[in-house]
């Protein structure tokens, strides 16, 4: 399993220091090994997020480093032109040498969808002609490697079976609640996936390893309190690993989703954080994937207990 970064570019700061930080974490996560670097789209500042070109963003980042992937995750192909997509994620992959993964969705915020002149329910199918467009387009540069680099973001079963036919990645994200996230009903979907002859996987996850629990629950208390929700709750309920790095590594082991993964997509939301609270998170994290691949998988102790 590859563990890469996702980043959302979010806070409330100005763009051009987002921006910056943002670029400033892939280097910093290509530095600690990770496999890939991925950026998510927001439209508008929904959420506080300053990445509405993605590419743009990856193509900076491709200027500084050398080896690790770029992901979208997820571009919303159905705001897009279908054949300029195409053209520029085709310049963003030569530029890195190779290096882009594009992960495309439909878009989950009807209002952004109005904004740009689409009809919310036509979001599905704008989306499959700009996966069409992928799959046949003539372009210069040259689109072909990245068909085989192609993701769909999902959490419904027409998507899944769409992203088995098309021979697609998943990328698989979590709905966040009172109750707790809803992991099992994910895990069916990406047996499904795999049972369809999908192959990769793309799990995201909020991971935020720190000295102690009181500290992560200090540092991420503000950000969960400003979109609304209990601090303590929120995290009682498990929608974030958070704790130490054994209780992080606890926590995402009993995961239910965590062994369809092929890559696994750390992030740190709901928070907001600068690149000075980052750093030392993605180090940690850096450890613990170290951990994972280096000992005994924690994933095989979870599915022995779950059996016992």
């Amino acid at each position: 399993m590859e563990w890469g970064v996702l980043t959302h570019a979010a806070g409330p700061r100005d763009s051009a220091t987002e921006l910056a930080d943002t670029v400033r974490l892939a280097v910093r996560a290509e530095e600690l090994g990770f496999g890939s670097f991925w950026v998510a789209q927001h439209h508008l500042g929904v959420q506080q997020g300053h990445a509405s070109s993605p590419l743009v963003v990856l193509a900076a980042v491709a200027a500084r480093t050398e080896r690790i992937g770029l992901g979208t995750a997820v571009v919303v192909g159905a705001l897009e032109h279908p054949l300029r997509l195409v053209e520029d994620a085709a310049t963003v992959d030569a530029l890195s040498g190779g290096r882009l993964q594009l992960g495309l969705g439909a878009g989950s915020d009807p209002g952004v969808a109005e904004v740009f002149g689409i009809r919310p329910q036509d979001r599905h199918a704008r989306l499959d002609t700009a996966l069409d467009a992928l799959a046949g387009a003539d372009v210069v540069p040259a689109a072909g490697g990245l068909r085989d680099r192609l993701w769909l973001a999902t959490s419904s079963e027409t998507g899944v079976r769409t992203a088995a036919e098309r021979g697609t990645g998943l990328l698989s994200g979590r709905r966040s609640g009172p109750a707790g996230p809803d992991d099992a009903r994910s895990a069916g979907l990406l047996a499904r996936f795999r049972a369809a002859g999908g192959r990769r996987v793309g799990l995201s996850r909020p991971l935020v390893p720190g000295a102690s629990r009181e500290e992560v629950r200090d540092l991420l208390a503000p950000h969960i309190a400003r979109s609304g929700r209990d601090p303590v709750a929120h995290l009682a309920a498990g929608n974030v690993y958070a704790g130490t790095e054994d209780e992080v590594a606890t926590g995402l082991a009993a995961d239910p989703c965590l062994p369809y993964a092929t890559r696994l997509l750390c992030h740190v939301q709901p928070a907001r954080l600068t690149f000075a609270e980052l750093d030392p998170i993605l180090r940690r994290v850096a450890r613990l994937a170290r951990g994972f691949r280096d000992g005994p998988d924690p994933r095989e102790d979870h599915r022995r207990a779950s059996t016992a």
